[in-house]
């Protein structure tokens, strides 16, 4: 844990020293996490990606996004062929390498048994079944929501419904933290301050991995930091906006990318002589709440969020492409994930009819030992024709 804890620490005392304050803010909240959780032996709940920030917010726990700190973990290769160590421990070699490095983290006692797992059925099967065997092998309880399949308004209610129910189950075993009504107020602001991020990125794209290191602030609406970190986000995306080019061959990338390499991006454009200007992580709903309806707000966000169907992923990503102007679509499939690699096809069909160059690239976000590096050039190299010289 020394290990990790260390390396948290040095990014946030880099991100302070090149005065990029939105960084180093976020990272030190993960790092007030983590020590709380070890150094402090302060009980925590596991968390899927999912699961509202601003519900969890109300409760005086711990809380750990299980894909984020799986993501720093493998972002800073706390453990060396992470998916062969967890095979070797028992966990599946056809599971999500995700869970794979967060389930090494406990195993190798890089942080304690967490108290308890809290999981939706949406969007990763693979997320919420994994909370629910991990509960079963430390003997913790396990909260889960079957999340409705359909937004129509019955099973938006019934869902609203769910939340609160969880909410109230939540509450036997840990007290009220904050209230509703200074939650409501942080997760309003920090909306509307993501809105006017949006507003700036589509004159100045920005670089994009900064997007890619700050979308799972979805999991921290509510909090009031949150709030400072967009704002200091938005004055650094404001402060270069004169520096942006307008002569691009603007990129839409979907999908992630590889944690202990995203500097890929830059050696794409680069070499590709385009600019990925857009992604589709850095999305919050922008559904403001009320204490009145709260959780019915939360159950609408999350039925009117672009992963929820197939439908509402093309819708916004079609958005993205007409807004920023986008001449092309790199698709970065996670190996072994069963939610967003199985709409490529449907994905390549319809952007063969809009007549917009297409890639997909398969590997792990990870692990190194899954990603061929060489055959995504060789793909690339197609792709840059495609972007350059289509009629």
């Amino acid at each position: 844990m020394s290990s990790f804890i260390s390396k948290l620490d040095l990014a946030v005392r880099y991100h302070e020293s090149i005065g990029e304050q939105h960084m180093a803010n976020y990272l030190r909240n993960q790092l007030d996490v983590l020590r709380n959780i070890t150094e402090h032996k302060k009980d925590y709940l596991v968390t899927s990606y999912y699961v509202p920030g601003e519900l969890l917010e109300l409760l005086d726990v711990e809380v750990v996004y299980m894909e984020r700190l799986a993501g720093l973990a493998a972002a800073w290769r706390i453990f060396d062929k992470p998916v062969f160590r967890a095979t070797t421990k028992g966990f599946s070699a056809c599971s999500c390498s995700y869970q794979a490095i967060f389930d090494l983290l406990i195993e190798d006692e890089v942080i304690p048994k967490p108290v308890g797992f809290v999981a939706l059925s949406y969007t990763c099967n693979d997320a919420w079944m994994y909370c629910k065997t991990a509960a079963e092998k430390h003997s913790v309880p396990f909260y889960f929501i079957n999340v409705p399949k359909t937004s129509d308004n019955d099973h938006q209610k019934h869902f609203a419904k769910q939340l609160e129910e969880l909410y109230h189950q939540l509450k036997i075993s840990f007290p009220a933290k904050t209230s509703m009504e200074d939650v409501v107020t942080a997760s309003n602001e920090a909306q509307e301050i993501k809105s006017q991020i949006d507003t700036v990125r589509l004159k100045t794209p920005g670089n994009i991995i900064d997007f890619f290191k700050l979308f799972p602030l979805y999991n921290d609406l509510g909090k009031k930091s949150t709030v400072e970190i967009l704002k200091h986000f938005k004055s650094k995306l404001e402060s270069n906006a004169s520096k942006s080019s307008e002569d691009i061959t603007g990129i839409l990338w979907l999908g992630v990318l590889p944690l202990y390499r995203n500097s890929i991006i830059l050696d794409i454009e680069k070499k590709l002589g385009c600019k990925i200007v857009c992604e589709e992580m850095f999305d919050f709903g922008n559904i403001k709440l009320t204490r009145n309806i709260f959780f019915e707000n939360l159950a609408q966000r999350i039925m009117c969020s672009r992963f929820f169907s197939f439908e509402n992923r093309i819708e916004a990503m079609f958005k993205s492409i007409r807004d920023f102007g986008v001449k092309g679509i790199i698709h970065f499939s996670q190996r072994n994930c069963m939610f967003l690699p199985p709409m490529v096809p449907l994905i390549r069909k319809k952007a063969e009819e809009e007549k917009i160059p297409f890639v997909e690239i398969n590997g792990d976000v990870v692990d190194p030992d899954y990603f061929d590096e060489e055959r995504a050039w060789n793909q690339l190299e197609f792709f840059y024709e495609q972007i350059h010289w289509r009629p």
